[in-house]
């Protein structure tokens, strides 16, 4: 069907980007939002929003129909199992079903779901019958391009490398990097943003502390190590939070060594897949890793258990107040693995 589109993936950011381009286009070519209708499909009946989508256009040939939050999510709870409501609301959703090849061609319909339910009935209808769009999230030369086209709109510039440092302390997070690029422009004006301008402005995430932290582990350079751990701490960071960052990174460390380990040549992207982690993620691991061998590795993630043993079992003691221990334990721990 022309007029049913389905916007759907987890890269929300642009979900959102591209609502808004259509909805500025249907505004400039039909006059106006009079015939523009964003709909709840959580809150609103299925009978009512039928109702919308029969109504017919004022004063124009088109209306612009958002469903938003349709068809619903998983649930968090066991979703395997149906409850008696979940079976009532699927009954109503056969109304919807049977109605989808109904919609009269003046309503441009798009229904907007970044994780839907794949089980449900009305999910594979849709998917069946409406183009779909999926968003999924960017990652290396991809998500590169996109800060350098981003902050272009706000009239600045920033080259590949400096881009580059951007990502590694915001992430893959685009709602984060258009902030960062916001601030970044109205702080450069025209020129160019610098690595200076960004290591001035831009407040790294707890991800890319630990990263960078990891990273000095890597080269072995303590001191390094302990100030991007101070970095996180000064930001006011829950140092516990920061811990298990720091152990996840390790466990990384060693499920994709071992991953590399029986798939040399694979990339990124099926490292990514198998492990189920963001490929950023994976990429920068496997790049990290190759300053680590196996042995070291190891050691490292049983001191770290050692840690972990202290906190649960109160020989390490930290409150909210007070996280020196947590944070001599952590230093001791670089300080280790660094000789």
């Amino acid at each position: 069907m022309n007029n049913l589109f389905f916007f759907t993936g987890k890269e929300t950011f642009l979900i959102h980007e591209q609502i808004n381009a259509w909805k500025e286009a249907f505004k400039e070519k039909h006059g106006g939002d009079m015939n523009l209708n964003f709909i709840d499909g959580k809150k609103l009946e299925i009978g009512e929003i039928i109702a919308q989508l029969e109504t017919a256009p004022f004063l124009a040939d088109k209306r612009l129909i958002f469903i938003e939050g349709f068809p619903e999510a998983p649930k968090n709870r066991n979703s395997k199992k149906a409850t008696k409501k979940d079976e009532k609301l699927d009954k109503k959703q056969e109304k919807l079903i049977d109605y989808l090849d109904k919609i009269p061609e003046s309503s441009v319909v798009v229904f907007v779901q970044p994780n839907p339910d794949k089980r449900k009935s009305l999910y594979k209808r849709i998917t069946k019958a409406a183009n779909i769009k999926e968003f999924n999230p960017l990652s290396g030369p991809a998500l590169n391009q996109w800060v350098r086209n981003r902050i272009g709109k706000y009239n600045t510039s920033i080259d590949i490398n400096t881009a580059e440092h951007l990502i590694s302390l915001t992430g893959p997070d685009l709602w984060r990097i258009d902030q960062e690029l916001k601030k970044l422009s109205s702080y450069c004006e025209t020129r160019p943003a610098s690595k200076e301008d960004i290591d001035k402005l831009v407040i790294p995430t707890v991800e890319a502390n630990v990263f960078h932290l990891t990273d000095a582990l890597g080269a072995k350079n303590c001191r390094l190590a302990i100030r991007n751990l101070h970095r996180s701490m000064a930001a006011g960071e829950n140092l516990r939070q920061v811990f298990y960052m720091i152990v996840r990174q390790f466990r990384l460390f060693l499920q994709v060594g071992g991953y590399l380990g029986n798939f040399p040549n694979t990339k990124p992207s099926n490292i990514a897949i198998s492990l189920k982690i963001h490929p950023f993620v994976a990429k920068n691991t496997a790049n990290q890793l190759k300053h680590f061998n196996t042995s070291e590795l190891k050691k490292a993630y049983k001191r770290l258990l050692e840690i972990d043993t202290g906190l649960k079992t109160s020989k390490i003691r930290i409150t909210t107040d007070n996280q020196d221990e947590l944070a001599m334990a952590i230093e001791r721990f670089i300080l280790k693995f660094c000789q």
